[in-house]
């Protein structure tokens, strides 16, 4: 039981670090402590919207647009639960627009 808690208390320290490392624009660091987490924390069933709102933010800064868009897309498939998580997930959607915006200004000249 005790390597079980020691599991789970790493696992949520893991989480915490790649948060900050978000919030300190470390999207490489972010993207590597947390990308791996998704297949665990993140289920269809048992949504995790912060988690993936935090994926695709490290993801976009470090410049991993194919990742990027399939977070994206799976995140449009979970409502927030709450006002944080909102967001979260409107912060995120702003990044896609702008990605968008861009992308369709370069296709334009």
């Amino acid at each position: 039981m005790a390597e079980q808690n020691k599991a789970i208390h790493k696992m949520a320290q893991r989480v915490m670090d790649g948060y900050e490392a978000v919030h300190n624009k470390q999207y490489d660091k972010g993207k590597q402590l947390l990308e791996p987490l998704l297949s665990f924390l993140h289920q269809e069933e048992k949504p995790n919207v912060t988690l993936l709102c935090y994926v695709a933010i490290s993801q976009i800064g470090s410049k991993d647009i194919d990742n990027f868009l399939k977070t994206f897309e799976e995140l449009q498939k979970h409502e927030p639960k709450n006002n944080k998580e909102a967001a979260l997930k409107e912060r995120v959607e702003k990044m896609f627009e702008e990605l968008m915006g861009s992308l369709s200004d370069n296709l334009g000249e």
